[in-house]
């Protein structure tokens, strides 16, 4: 069974790697793939001024130090109760209801589980639902997960 599994890090999003990893608890020759994505707004500490490049180049280093820490603490709530299952991770930079999507086109998994931000109505509207762009356009199977 091959399963993505998207996070962002939040409470939400472990939440979903925790019942993913009960979800695998008795399965044999499970594949897990582990992704964040990340868009280009992040803070870093930073007070001098920059170039244009120099910018660039912490901006993308702040990114891949944060996905990192997203993905290995992802991987650590997986691996809880299932010390030899499979993992791979990576993340990407853009919008996460694009790039989710897309991971699973080219990945071909079975399940993917994402976890629910529990958006109301208007922040809904306003800012949209990543993990129901995903149940809408996902070639497979969705796992919403909802924060206990």
């Amino acid at each position: 069974m091959r399963i993505l599994l998207a996070t962002d890090g939040s409470e939400y999003a472990k939440e979903a790697a925790a019942q993913c990893g009960e979800l695998i608890v008795n399965l044999k020759d499970v594949i897990i793939k582990i992704i964040t994505v990340s868009d280009y707004i992040v803070d870093f500490d930073s007070d001098a001024f920059v170039s244009e490049g120099e910018f660039v180049r912490l901006l993308e280093r702040e990114i891949r130090k944060r996905s990192t820490n997203i993905l290995g603490e992802a991987e650590k709530i997986v691996r809880y109760n299932n010390e030899n299952v499979q993992i791979e991770k990576e993340f990407f930079i853009g919008t996460a209801k694009k790039l989710i999507v897309k991971e699973a086109n080219k990945w071909k998994p079975d399940l993917i589980v994402v976890g629910s931000h529990g958006y109301g109505f208007w922040k809904r509207a306003m800012i949209g639902s990543v993990s129901d762009a995903v149940v809408h356009h996902a070639p497979c199977s969705v796992l919403v997960v909802r924060k206990k």
